[in-house]
């Protein structure tokens, strides 16, 4: 029975070691090549905020918030400045960075090539080479489907490119440009009844991050 117990925690363990990013130390990155570096530049007495569905709905933004302790820096300064944050353990980018609604997506997954995190509607498609009714009928059309408030809640799936420092959309129009080289889970992913829910795209993205 112990070696049971045993087993199942060392499978518990290497699953959660598997899905987490490299090791970031903790501080203020400002831009994508100190990430790389893992040399953050800045340290900041900070309140890392794991935002509610109502203050999302109510104001926008994503999923986490730094919020500064020191009075003498500015609001402004995580909201539009920084680049990414590391509490340590996981790190967080901000999404605004690059029009993806403000504040701030934590990384879920990186290989040697590329991050994997979720984010906001793009605040310009044209960026990502889309028409906003592009945007709108994509993901099954939970885009298009929701008022404002309920739209703000939506989180889509990207991939930051390290090389190119661009982040990418994806859906199933391009996933295979990513999980091509792993036939067992395009296999997998053509089998999938709903290729376009973003729940489908991002967990083989996951997949393929962890195994590359």
């Amino acid at each position: 029975m112990k070696n049971l117990i045993l087993i199942i925690a060392l499978i518990c363990f290497n699953t959660h070691n598997n899905a987490q990013t490299g090791s970031y130390p903790k501080g203020v990155y400002m831009d994508l090549q100190e990430v790389l570096d893992k040399a953050p530049s800045k340290t900041a007495h900070v309140e890392l905020e794991h935002r509610t569905p109502g203050k999302i709905k109510m104001n926008g933004g994503n999923d986490y918030q730094i919020n500064a302790l020191d009075k003498d820096v500015k609001r402004s300064f995580f909201l539009k400045e920084v680049f990414a944050y590391s509490d340590g353990t996981d790190l967080y980018i901000n999404s605004f960075k690059y029009e993806l609604q403000y504040w701030y997506s934590k990384v879920e997954g990186e290989n040697e090539n590329f991050f994997f995190f979720k984010a906001g509607i793009p605040m310009n498609p044209k960026k990502f080479g889309l028409e906003n009714s592009d945007v709108s009928y994509m993901f099954g059309g939970i885009v298009g489907a929701f008022g404002a408030a309920k739209r703000a809640l939506i989180r889509l799936p990207y991939v930051l490119d390290k090389h190119t420092k661009a982040p990418i959309l994806v859906s199933q129009k391009n996933i295979r440009d990513y999980i091509g080289g792993s036939p067992g889970l395009v296999e997998a992913y053509d089998h999938e009844t709903e290729k376009d829910a973003v729940e489908v795209i991002s967990k083989y993205l996951l997949k393929w991050i962890n195994e590359h």
